[in-house]
């Protein structure tokens, strides 16, 4: 072999080894823009504010609060911010916090350190009496009856006074 051939063999041999990893790097993946949800263009969206507690509700609330000056309640708890899956698995934990995420509790009475949740409350009117809402209250009493929080169902036609209030619902948080 001449020298000419050899040099061209090993110019094109050299030019490879430095081209060669440039080829083979990753290059960045360019992701398309999301398409786009109908509404998104809209500058205000169609909400209007309403009121988180009916009338009756905020009567009860009111002599809850006659009942329970020391402690905190809060209204219309989602029960996924007072229960959780105690499972170790993310998909387990997925599965169960799937069956409660969308239900709520109409009081949540709280103790002085606000993170000890004491008791649970729902005020039942005639919408609890169909078949389908009894089935959803049941699921709602045995989810926090598996975490230890009491539920304490009260009936908006035969509402009782603060110091009934007081009197039944101390006996729970006392007991429990």
């Amino acid at each position: 072999m001449s020298f000419g051939v050899v040099f061209l063999i090993l110019a094109v041999g050299f030019l490879g080894l430095i081209t060669l990893p440039k080829l083979l790097a990753k290059r960045p993946v360019v992701e398309p823009d999301p398409k786009p949800v109908r509404g998104d263009e809209l500058a205000i969206w169609p909400f209007a504010p309403m009121p988180i507690m009916t009338d009756t509700e905020v009567i009860f609330f009111n002599k809850l609060k006659n009942a329970l000056p020391e402690y905190h309640i809060f209204v219309q708890v989602q029960l996924s911010r007072i229960i959780e899956a105690n499972s170790s698995e993310t998909s387990e934990r997925s599965f169960w916090f799937n069956r409660i995420c969308r239900q709520s509790v109409d009081y949540v009475i709280v103790d002085v350190d606000a993170q000890t949740t004491l008791v649970a409350i729902e005020l039942d009117d005639w919408t609890h009496s169909s078949k389908a809402r009894q089935k959803a209250d049941d699921k709602k009493d045995k989810a926090l009856a598996s975490a230890g929080i009491a539920m304490v169902r009260f009936h908006a036609e035969r509402m009782p006074s603060a110091d009934m209030l007081r009197y039944e619902l101390m006996q729970v948080i006392e007991s429990y």
